[in-house]
Parts: structure tokens; sequence; C-alpha cells
């Protein structure tokens, strides 16, 4: 009999590379892994690994044993959440990774609706972004996670991840209003051309964003000067209102702006852009086979309820100064 836990650290193995990272996102010692492979090799009775110097090479075998992985998996998920559905009941721990923007906009709208309508359900909330959220999903450690991708940069699907649209937003071009702006004043469309000898500045954690804005201008040909970095929205807002760049934000990413004498200035604009259709999908991944279990099923609903009041919120947005 195959044991489940070794299929699932061989299959992510298969994802990972090495053992070291398999055992990082496993949240176990490179040993312990190691020890539970040979126990695999054992129960299937061949080999799964050649040593190729210092790499550890696949066998036909396990490459075989990891696409039935994939399927047994799976197949467990649901197998779980058929049980759980024939109960009905809406109780438990859910554990749900969201991005710091998709966390502030649409998790405390859902979380709070859950916690009114099945107060036995706890779904407990960690900020991660989507490349660590779905490994996280993949191994185990979470139930749910609120992920996102941008139009032009290809989308990678996970095999035993599952992942349903909840909204599409713009990229727009956040630029200073007022004393520090050298620029057009109104809030109307603009191309990145016109804003190129402009100073930017660019988000530093999130990679996706960054090569997603490097490959916007160049296809409104031209190098972005960028003179300043952060991982922190608020304070890439706050450079922008001080006239220090301009800079490329999902939707999301806007909060209210603060109130300001009117002859300091220290506002902004979001402007659309007109060359190009820049967007960020904001989507929920869960494992495959686990949208029956009733507790799945309440959490997604909720936050395609969120989804949904926040796009209409986006369809009339309020005027900004």
């Amino acid at each position: 009999m195959l044991d489940v836990h070794r299929l699932r650290l061989l299959r992510e193995l298969s994802r990972y590379g090495t053992i070291a990272e398999t055992a990082r996102m496993s949240s176990l010692t490179p040993s312990a892994v190691s020890q539970q492979l040979s126990a695999l090799e054992r129960e299937v009775g061949t080999a799964l690994f050649v040593r190729d110097g210092r790499r550890l090479m696949f066998t036909e075998a396990a490459r075989v044993l990891v696409e039935h992985a994939e399927r047994i998996l799976a197949e467990l998920e649901e197998a779980r959440a058929h049980v759980a559905e024939l109960t009905s009941e809406v109780v438990g721990t859910l554990r749900l990774a969201a991005f710091p923007t998709a966390a502030r906009a649409l998790v405390p709208l859902a979380l709070a609706r859950c916690k009114e309508a099945h107060p036995d359900l706890r779904v407990r909330l960690s900020e991660q972004e989507t490349e660590v959220a779905i490994k996280a999903l993949r191994s185990g450690h979470l139930d749910a996670a609120l992920i996102y991708e941008y139009n032009l940069l290809p989308r990678v699907r996970e095999p035993g991840v599952e992942i349903s649209v909840l909204l599409r937003e713009p990229l727009l071009v956040a630029v200073p209003a007022g004393p520090h702006d050298a620029g057009p004043r109104d809030a109307g469309p603009v191309t990145l051309s016109e804003l190129a000898d402009r100073p930017w500045i660019a988000a530093q954690r999130d990679d996706a964003l960054h090569a997603m804005f490097e490959r916007a201008c160049g296809l409104a040909g031209f190098a972005p000067r960028i003179e300043h970095t952060s991982n922190d929205y608020t304070v890439i807002f706050a450079l922008v209102r001080a006239g220090l760049g301009v800079a490329l934000v999902p939707r999301l990413a806007e909060e209210p702006q603060p109130t300001v004498e009117p002859s300091s200035g220290g506002t902004h604009h979001l402007r659309e852009i007109a060359d190009l259709q820049l967007s960020r999908t904001v989507a929920v991944a869960i494992r495959s086979g686990s949208r029956r279990s009733p507790p799945v099923a309440v959490l997604l609903e909720e936050l395609r309820h969120a989804a949904n009041t926040l796009s209409r919120e986006l369809a009339h947005p309020t005027q900004r100064s």
C-alpha cells in the first residue's frame, strides 16, 4: 500500500526540484524528506531516483508515479469534501491566504459575512504573495488563496489547483496633482509614451508587477527611469503626491486620500492608460476536489459576493481630487 504523505512529497519534489526546497515548503527537515522518499522507493519496489553529480534525477517510474499522485491526491480531496458534504455542517477552521490589496479590499467583507452566517466556521487569514500561497496550497498548508496575474505575462497553471476568477481590475497611472505637477493636471486618459521622460516609482516586492511594468513601457517604446522603489503602496502614493514621480498601480491599491490644505498640494490622480490594455485578474485558488466541502463552498460564495460588491463600486468610483 502506497503512503499518501510520501506520494505528496514526491509530487512536491517534482515541482520544486530539490530536497531542500521540498523540505522547506513541507515544514520538514531535508533528512526527513529523504527518509520518506527512500521508504516510498521500498514500497514501489523500484528505483525512483538516480544521482547525476549532486543532482537527483527522476526515473521513468517516478514520473509515472507523479502523474498518478496528482489524480490520487485530487480524488482524496474530493472524497473528503463529499463526506463533509453529507453532513452539511459548516464548521471547523479554514486557512486563507491573500495578497495585501485583496486582504484589505475583499477579505474583511467576506469573513464578516462568514462569521455572521456560520459562527462555528473559523477562517484564519495570512498575507502571502501569489507564488508562495500556491506552494503552500499545494502542500496542504492552506485551504484557499487569493491570487493574481497580469494580462501581459504568461499564465502558468499548477496541477492539483483549481482557480476561479473573482474580478478583473485595470492598471492605472498615479500622477501628482497640484503645485508639484509639471504635466497635465486633468484626470483623463494618458498614454504611457507621454510619461516616458518622467521619473517612475516602481513596486519592489511584486516581481510580477515589475515585469508587467517594464514590458508595458517597452511596448510603449521607452525604458522607464526608475528613481524610487517600495514594497508599500502607501509609500508609493505618498511619493507620487510629493511630486517625486509617477507609478503604475492596480486599481485596488488605491486608498482614500488624506485631507490636505488647498495650498499645500499633495494630491494625486489615477489616470486610465489610453494606448494599452493593462489589467490584473484577481482569483481564488483551492485544491482540486475540495470545492464540495461545505466550509470551502461557503468561503468561495462569500468571496464572490465581496468581489461582486467591489466590482460595482469600481464601476462607479467616487470622484477623487
